[in-house]
């Protein structure tokens, strides 16, 4: 009597059902970490999400509170209506970013190879970085949210969908001006002709778009178009324990200093734009991924005035670039190291590093990336 024979379970099907259970450990985990009340919280979450509930919710968001744009009291407006403590529901959101986050994480490190192996891989890695589930569950920070969008603007140019790239980056702008560490790129396929230049106008449309509501609210749509001019005199430290170039400097707040910084930042980068733009380098994914983690690291490195946490979409960025340059492995792991190192020390106090060594290290690695694009670069010209 011979005995039936039970079809294997497919690959995907297998990856689907592990994915669900390593999703449910990486939400249950940070469950843990939700009664934490960051500073942050406590000095600016709390009262914004306070001042918007005793005002109506959805009916506050005319009134001036707080320095964010728009989009993020619209979220804590809605977040009012609920029978859930701020702080927890607040996290909820950041939390659920991070899966989306996960989700573009996994597509470009994977070539958009839906439930493969890799894609599960680099899946899991984003739900458990550290420097993910502490933004998130332990900071209360919005992160994901603006880095998802920077994730999707690659995704999208590599799909060379340039509409749907600039309408992902006008919301990754519009959530965050950190964004901007991405415009260098942004600028490189406008200039290769990856992105048409009419694309350009999606990125002040988003933003405008999502300032419409509040002005119509009550705000002075004047004071929401300009908010980023005045969140960039709100601080006079050169370096807020971001390990760049100015850990090397000590506390110094002469503002001659910066303005030259941001200058420095801006010529640097700008250099670096036309080189590129000069030489043939083929936009293949892993490239672009290459570029993406080259900027997102370079400019925030360049820049003063820097939080802690202004490294994120460069870990991000260099997970999937190590899915595609395994052997490159130690250099996002340098960053992601760095990352939760600063992360711990705003958090929990963490202080057995000095930062200005890790700045050392983030140098290093720069310098590692410039070589590794030259040679990309010489590969590209000896293919053509």
């Amino acid at each position: 009597m011979s005995r039936e024979r039970v079809p294997a379970v497919p690959q995907s099907a297998q990856n689907a059902a592990f994915l669900a259970v390593a999703t449910a450990i990486a939400l249950a985990m940070r469950l843990f970490l939700f009664p934490l009340e960051s500073g942050d919280y406590q000095q600016f979450l709390h009262p914004w999400f306070e001042a918007l509930r005793q005002n109506g919710g959805l009916a506050a968001v005319g009134l001036e509170i707080g320095d964010y744009t728009p989009p993020y009291f619209y979220v804590l407006a809605l977040l009012t209506y609920l029978p859930v403590r701020d702080l927890f529901s607040i996290k909820a959101v950041s939390c659920a970013a991070d899966v989306v986050l996960a989700v573009f994480a996994a597509n470009l490190a994977s070539g958009d190879r839906r439930l493969s192996q890799t894609w599960t891989a680099a899946y899991c890695a984003v739900l458990f970085l550290p420097s993910a589930f502490l933004n998130s569950a332990a900071w209360g920070q919005c992160d994901a949210m603006y880095v998802s969008a920077l994730l999707a603007f690659v995704y999208y140019a590599w799909k060379g969908r340039d509409v749907a790239a600039a309408v992902s980056f006008g919301v990754s702008i519009t959530l965050k001006l950190q964004a901007v560490f991405l415009a260098p790129l942004f600028l490189l396929l406008l200039l290769k002709k990856r992105l048409r230049w009419r694309s350009v106008l999606a990125v002040p449309a988003v933003y405008v778009a999502a300032c419409l509501p509040a002005a119509a609210m009550g705000r002075n749509l004047w004071d929401l178009l300009t908010i980023y001019f005045r969140q960039a005199g709100q601080y006079n430290l050169l370096a807020m324990y971001l390990p760049n170039l100015y850990t090397w400097l000590g506390d110094s707040a002469d503002p001659s200093i910066g303005r030259a910084g941001i200058f420095l930042a801006g010529g640097v980068v700008l250099c670096a734009v036309f080189f590129l733009w000069q030489r043939d380098l083929p936009l293949t994914l892993s490239n672009l991924l290459a570029l993406a983690f080259f900027f997102a690291l370079l400019t925030p490195f360049l820049l003063p005035y820097m939080h802690e946490r202004y490294y994120y979409a460069a870990d991000l960025l260099g997970v999937c670039f190590a899915f595609h340059f395994p052997k490159k492995w130690w250099m996002p792991f340098a960053v992601c190291l760095s990352s939760a190192y600063v992360v711990c020390h705003n958090l929990f106090q963490t202080d057995f590093l000095p930062v200005q060594l890790l700045g050392v290290l983030i140098l290093f690695v720069l310098v590692q990336l410039v070589r590794f694009l030259a040679g990309q670069l010489r590969k590209g010209g000896e293919a053509a």
